[in-house]
Parts: structure tokens; sequence; C-alpha cells
């Protein structure tokens, strides 16, 4: 479920990319660039990885479903037509201020 929304804006005011944090047992979190198509998800144990040939419309049911796990699963974990890298694991400080917004957000 998503839980907090931050939307970028390049100079000429159209999206630059999207930072998301989601409650759920395995995704974190998911910044998305629409200029390129690509889709960075950061797992709960701190892994990135980056996903390419995400249309916007594909990015919008990821973010707007009620599981983005299963969502991942679905129609985005190693279909032919999507390739992935792993990128980087996250910080602790970067893993844990995300929990902490998820925190936040069960105590309202």
């Amino acid at each position: 479920m998503l839980i907090e929304q931050k939307i970028h804006k390049d100079e000429d005011d159209s999206i630059g990319w999207i930072e998301s944090i989601y409650e759920s047992s395995n995704i974190l979190m998911s910044t998305y660039f629409p200029k390129k198509k690509k889709l960075f998800i950061s797992f709960n144990r701190g892994g990135v990885y980056s996903y390419g040939n995400i249309t916007e419309e594909m990015y919008e049911e990821f973010e707007n479903c009620e599981s983005q796990g299963v969502y991942f699963q679905k129609h985005i974990n190693r279909k032919s037509e999507i390739p992935y890298y792993k990128e980087f694991k996250l910080l602790g400080g970067e893993i844990e201020r995300a929990k902490q917004v998820i925190k936040e957000h069960k105590l309202k």
C-alpha cells in the first residue's frame, strides 16, 4: 500500500521522477523516471534493482494497487521484455528513514 509519494519536477515543470514509500512485506520504496521508463525498486533488506521498459501506465498500476509485491511478481519480475539490474544496496539510515515514515503512518 502506498504510504508517501514525492513528485520531483524538472525545470520545464514536467515530472522528473517520483519517489514512493510502501507498506509491504517485500518492497520498501520505489523511484520512477517516466522519461526513461525506468523504475528502481528498493526492497526491505536494502537491495535496489532497476527495471526498464516500465510505461507510465504500468507504474501507476504498480503504485496504486493493493499489493505492490503481488503486482511486481505478476507483471515485472523476470519478464523477458523488462530488463533488470542489481544496482546497489541502501544505507542503513535510508532504510530506517523509510521504515519510520511507515511506522508514523500506522499510528495515524
